[in-house]
């Protein structure tokens, strides 16, 4: 990499965008290099330089199709769909971001999809928000059962990253297109899946004004691309307001956009169709002071030092059983057990309907003036650049439940040290007999059902594969416990079910990952 282009990826990360632009150009001056423009572009979107932005995902899809590199088309494409939601296309964002999941999932890249053709008469594209959620979840029934281990160790890496995120933009697309009128030019289709960009920028490179953005954490904020306002000068500066100015909604939704990514929290679940176990990844909680105060649609966790409010809350999809919330305190996040009303699978963490407010301008200025605010109540030039005293003033008039709702909180039970174990009445215990199922190990069979299952698992500080499995493990009932415990030992670490029923007739054989060969240990 040349030292143009490693300090230009530097400033863009650093939100030195004008910078960061300016040395990236030079650096595709001598080599075209297509992880340089995907970068370069991610900047122009964030300066709502979007033509360019367009040009640059193009023009690193060619380059990589080219030279027939899968994961720079991945990137490049999903690209493509980020900026053209931006830009309101929603119909093309959406096309571009299926055929990311078609790259993923390991089609021919020059395939004839047909997915830019389905329009009805109208000329309208006819894709649905309701067709694509029906289709992820047929893929996570089929995962549900039996899970490979070695799929699961990779589940963090770029390749499920990317995944995700397309699924995101699909939905915030087509969601956003639902609520356009017939023939509205964000319903209709015009990209090319690959399209043949010039070597000439659209339109005039300008100057670009250097934001600095404060690090969230240290992985790629592509998840994150709501929408990121330019601040303007005046307020960096901390410069008098202008008397003459008048604050409009929509001024007031970019700048909490803008705010909000930065006060937000990432989340991270898991589910069985009794329980629900949360991360939420906050540092340096104090263990003595953390507070969950659990609703039947609610979580709220305080204190937490990086919002304005000192506190987080999870609207959920479901209810809960408040009295039986349990959490977690760790360094590095906090863990939540969440017990379901009912069983059965919510499919989703978050109620967007309660959270629409936060991610929709409509709802966001409907729900205001519900509250009978006013948008010269928050003039952004009043804050004279403190614009985390500004954000927290807003929010707590947008959003304080306090005086309107009723329903009071519940504390949960902390366990700082370990888990919450479940106490039950003791049960006889039945005779241990042999198993229906042949057994090979030098220890003889091994009655499964009388496994006694412990929840005090060590934890590793750090994140690694191992957290998923220990979180599955965590909030599982006993039946499910026993169905991984079995499928796990018997496979050698090769697979896992949370199926007893299945589990508990079946003998599970080594199953290494393609291209490698079991051996017994002493071979």
């Amino acid at each position: 990499m040349s030292t143009l282009a490693g300090e230009g990826l530097t400033s863009i990360k650093a939100g030195n965008y004008a910078e960061g632009i300016e040395k990236l150009s030079q650096a595709l001056k001598q080599q075209r290099a297509p992880l340089w423009l995907i970068e370069r572009s991610k900047a122009y979107l964030r300066t709502e330089q979007f033509e360019l932005a367009l040009h640059d995902a193009e023009h690193a899809l060619s380059i990589a199709l080219s030279r027939a590199n899968r994961d720079l088309m991945i990137e490049a494409q999903l690209r493509r769909a980020i900026t053209l939601f931006r830009m309101q296309k929603y119909a093309d964002a959406d096309v571009c971001a299926y055929w990311t999941l078609q790259l993923i999932a390991g089609a021919k890249a020059t395939e004839d999809d047909g997915q830019q053709k389905k329009v009805d008469g109208n000329g309208d594209y006819a894709v649905t928000m309701a067709e694509v959620q029906e289709g992820n979840n047929k893929v996570l029934e089929a995962n549900k059962k039996n899970v490979n281990l070695q799929g699961l160790a990779g589940d963090r890496s770029k390749t499920t990253t990317n995944r995700n995120l397309a699924i995101t933009w699909r939905m915030n697309s087509l969601s956003a297109m639902e609520k356009l009128e017939p023939g509205a030019p964000g319903r209709k289709v015009t990209v090319e899946k690959y399209p043949k960009p010039s070597e000439t920028p659209p339109v005039k490179e300008s100057a670009i004004q250097t934001v600095q953005v404060n690090e969230i954490d240290a992985e790629d904020e592509s998840d994150q691309e709501t929408g990121k306002p330019q601040i303007p000068q005046h307020i960096l500066d901390g410069a008098a307001p202008s008397r003459a100015s008048t604050v409009t909604w929509t001024e007031i939704w970019n700048q909490f956009q803008a705010e909000h990514r930065k006060h937000d929290v990432r989340v991270d679940w898991y589910e069985t169709d009794t329980s629900v176990s949360v991360s939420l990844f906050v540092k340096n909680v104090p263990k003595d002071l953390a507070q969950v105060d659990s609703k039947e649609s609610s979580v709220t966790v305080s204190p937490i030092s990086s919002i304005t409010s000192g506190a987080f809350t999870l609207h959920l999809k479901g209810k809960i059983r408040p009295e039986e919330t349990t959490y977690t305190v760790k360094s590095m996040k906090i863990e939540l057990s969440l017990k379901k009303q009912t069983a059965g699978k919510w499919r989703v963490l978050r109620d967007t309907n309660a959270e629409a407010k936060f991610y929709d301008q409509a709802t966001f200025i409907k729900h205001a003036e519900s509250r009978g605010l006013q948008p010269n109540q928050f003039g952004i030039d009043e804050s004279k650049g403190d614009l985390d005293s500004w954000y927290e003033k807003l929010y707590k008039a947008m959003f304080d439940t306090a005086a309107s709702n009723g329903t009071a909180a519940t504390p949960a039970s902390s366990s700082a040290a370990e888990p919450q174990k479940t106490v039950t009445a003791p049960v006889e215990k039945a005779k241990a007999s042999a198993p229906a199922y042949p057994t090979s190990s030098k220890s003889g069979p091994k009655n499964w059902d009388t496994l006694k299952l412990d929840d005090d698992i060590d934890e590793d500080k750090q994140e690694t594969p191992d957290d998923f499995f220990k979180m599955i493990y965590k909030g599982s009932d006993d039946d499910t416990r026993r169905a991984m415990m079995k499928s796990y030992v018997e496979s050698n670490g090769t697979s896992l079910s949370t199926n007893w029923e299945e589990a508990s007739k079946t003998s599970y054989k080594t199953e290494p990952p393609e291209g490698a060969t079991a051996k017994k240990w002493d071979e």
